[in-house]
């Protein structure tokens, strides 16, 4: 009986002590590490894993967030937990690149930052590669990728629903681009798809890279005159005379170019292991003098403007004689009879 009272006492003790205990007094949580520790802002980060220590974070109580100064936070969806670690999911499709503070908090409201613990970088984009095509069993081939957010990218391949993947070894890279080589002895002759992806396995396609055959040709260009200019599909070569080795066999555009004279172009067929001549005789261009023509002389003969002045309309209004008007009119009167006197 004694020991019976002694338990139950010991019990209720305990019990009582436990609910006094506040929750405060809960270990505070301590931040160890984050993986992966970047993403980018094109899509959320799935399967980040926080671990640490004295964590009391469930799906609903508790908060992982990422602070940055002078920009909103970002709230974390956590998808499982436990004391020793955490795994979230951060929505940071369109958010400030840069490094951003993890934060974990409690329950209890006790939390823990680790400074800098996860960076957003810029989306993985791939704008150019250069060449964009390559001979197959070329066992050493340098490939280079342009884009953006290529810092860390652990692999670069050659991507073709029917075939194998073509992994290439890496030889340099920057945020804006990635070197690598191919060994593409005895690879299929097809387009395949330019690939990158980075240590925790984004991955980015979308530039195409070609395969051709490794049987070739030659041709033989002349040009009459010489020294014009060779393009074969475009591309140029070199001046006239001249012989194109190791050119692809197939079909394949000429283009002869020389100044003062028309463009001579030609679809030629190249054949293994066969010359193909081509003679170009190009036309000058035929250049038409407009002949000039002398200015003529036209005699103009200028008139005076005649102005005719109207004659004024008689008014009824009585004109108030001058002082001269009399002696006027006697002078011409008297001429008059002088006039008429000598008759």
């Amino acid at each position: 009986m004694k020991r019976t009272f002694f338990t139950l006492s010991l019990i209720g003790t305990i019990l009582l002590f436990s609910i006094a205990v506040p929750v405060s007094a809960l270990d505070a949580p301590s931040i160890s590490s984050v993986d992966p520790a970047y993403g980018y802002n094109d899509e959320s980060v799935q399967g980040v894993f926080i671990t640490g220590i004295g964590f009391n974070v469930t799906s609903s109580l508790g908060k992982v967030r990422l602070i940055m100064d002078d920009v909103s936070n970002i709230s974390a969806t956590v998808t499982a937990y436990n004391d020793t670690s955490l795994t979230c999911t951060f929505p940071i499709s369109g958010k400030t690149t840069g490094d951003w503070d993890v934060v974990v908090v409690n329950r209890d409201g006790q939390e823990d930052v680790l400074s800098n613990g996860f960076s957003i970088k810029s989306a993985i984009m791939l704008n150019s590669v250069s060449p964009t095509s390559a001979q197959t069993n070329d066992d050493v081939v340098t490939v280079t990728v342009l884009g953006t957010g290529l810092s860390d990218i652990e692999g670069m391949y050659l991507y073709n629903a029917d075939y194998d993947n073509i992994t290439a070894d890496i030889i340099s890279q920057t945020s804006i681009k990635v070197i690598g080589t191919f060994d593409l002895y005895d690879t299929n002759i097809d387009t395949y798809t330019v690939c990158v992806v980075d240590y925790v396995e984004t991955t980015k396609c979308g530039l195409e890279f070609e395969i051709t055959t490794d049987q070739v040709g030659s041709i033989e260009v002349m040009s009459s005159p010489s020294g014009a200019k060779i393009y074969v599909d475009s591309a140029y070569m070199g001046t006239t005379p001249y012989t194109l080795d190791d050119v692809t066999i197939g079909s394949h555009k000429i283009l002869i170019s020389k100044t003062g004279y028309d463009d001579w172009s030609k679809w030629v067929t190249v054949k293994v292991d066969v010359t193909t001549t081509v003679n170009a005789d190009l036309n000058a261009i035929q250049t038409t003098t407009v002949p000039t023509v002398a200015p003529t002389t036209v005699k103009t003969t200028l008139k005076a403007n005649t102005v005719k002045v109207p004659t004024p309309w008689p008014t009824d209004t009585p004109t108030q004689a001058s002082a001269l008007e009399p002696f006027v009119i006697l002078g011409a009167v008297g001429v008059g009879f002088v006039i008429l006197r000598k008759h």
